[in-house]
């Protein structure tokens, strides 16, 4: 409710029904300014489920609202538990500026076109959506390294010549070996680096850091990631 009255000024709820808002976008037409109102439902699972939109004005044409009203939106389409509602009327009005509403025109209606995400990220979201792409990279090559590294333990055990080395809460068995004991001690390393950017990961999602402490704290230990990798394609 406060990220609405912050960033979506205009927007107020229904009575006292928090789960329906109702507000008005502007649109440029040949005559001035029109207002177009905007219902806003937000269901019981929010945010596991995305808001729904309404235009709620007659005679109202556009090629992504349907004939009850809705609206089609790219964000709703593709929606995330970390999106906001202000987030989707910040959308509503990308959309409603690129392509404006007809008004008294009984029209007949293109193929609707969901608008795309681009068209409503600040340069400070997308940043933060590109940071966290590149961590789900870095997990999915990670998750294939653990599977490795499970696979070299088991097999370790079965000999009798290794030395046991702890790093974070990994106890490695590591051969006596000197360059296959630095191989596997290089990926064990690789392990907690990832363990560590996923914690950094679910943090920042859950809101503990901000986004500058974030980036200063991924650049680290991506780096770290990254000489870890050279080092294992070099062995």
């Amino acid at each position: 409710m406060q990220l609405i009255y912050n960033y979506a000024p205009g927007f107020q709820p229904i009575g006292n029904e928090l789960n329906r808002w109702q507000g008005a976008i502007e649109v440029k037409t040949p005559q001035g300014k029109t207002p177009v109102p905007i219902e806003i439902l937000i269901p019981l699972k929010f945010p596991q489920y995305p808001p729904r939109v309404l235009v709620k004005g007659k005679g109202i044409s556009h090629p992504n609202i349907q004939k009850d009203g809705n609206v089609l939106l790219r964000i709703t389409h593709d929606w995330k538990p970390d999106m906001h509602v202000y987030q989707v009327i910040d959308a509503l009005k990308g959309l409603f500026k690129k392509v404006p509403p007809r008004f008294g025109e009984a029209a007949t209606k293109p193929k609707a076109k969901v608008q795309s995400r681009d068209t409503f990220r600040t340069k400070k979201q997308q940043k933060v959506e590109d940071l966290n792409k590149e961590i789900t990279n870095l997990q999915d090559r990670i998750h294939d390294k653990d599977e490795e590294l499970r696979r070299l333990r088991a097999d370790a055990v079965k000999g009798n010549d290794e030395r046991v080395t702890q790093i974070g809460d990994l106890d490695i068995l590591l051969p006596k070996d000197k360059i296959q004991s630095e191989k596997l001690l290089l990926r064990a390393q690789s392990v907690a680096l990832a363990d560590l950017l996923s914690t950094l990961d679910e943090k920042f999602k859950d809101g503990d850091i901000t986004a500058v402490d974030f980036t200063k704290l991924y650049r680290r230990y991506s780096k770290e990631m990254y000489l870890v990798q050279k080092k294992l394609e070099q062995n």
